[in-house]
């Protein structure tokens, strides 16, 4: 794994999604200031805070605009629960009953007794 300190916003770290162990840690004067930055991006396939404090994890995940929200844990996946980016990020919604929602098709039966 890959830690980069002291970098920027506009690094490319900081801008793309990267799937491998690689890690931008940037430094932010508050909470208001990291979840402008976490939304300032084309992507949001997941979004992590790692804190001791429940409620402002919360509070800062409820407004980043990611598929995925993690507290203290990171690529944890639940069959039960859809997995999905937002913007350009994923391919649709995979897992949960969202997930396979997505690969049926409806049908409309319209029928009259005789």
């Amino acid at each position: 794994p890959t830690v980069l300190v002291d970098v920027n916003h506009d690094m490319e770290v900081m801008q793309e999604e990267s799937f491998g162990p690689i890690i931008g840690i940037q430094k932010v004067s508050d909470d208001y200031e990291a979840i402008r930055l976490m939304n300032d991006t084309r992507y949001g396939l997941t979004a992590g805070v790692y804190s001791q404090d429940q409620d402002r994890s919360e509070f800062i995940l409820k407004q980043v605009q990611s598929g995925s929200a993690y507290w203290n844990c990171c690529d944890r996946v639940s069959p039960h629960l859809p997995w999905q980016g937002r913007r350009d990020s994923g391919i649709g919604v995979t897992l949960g009953v969202e997930g396979i929602r997505a690969f049926q098709r409806s049908r409309a039966w319209h029928m009259r007794s005789p």
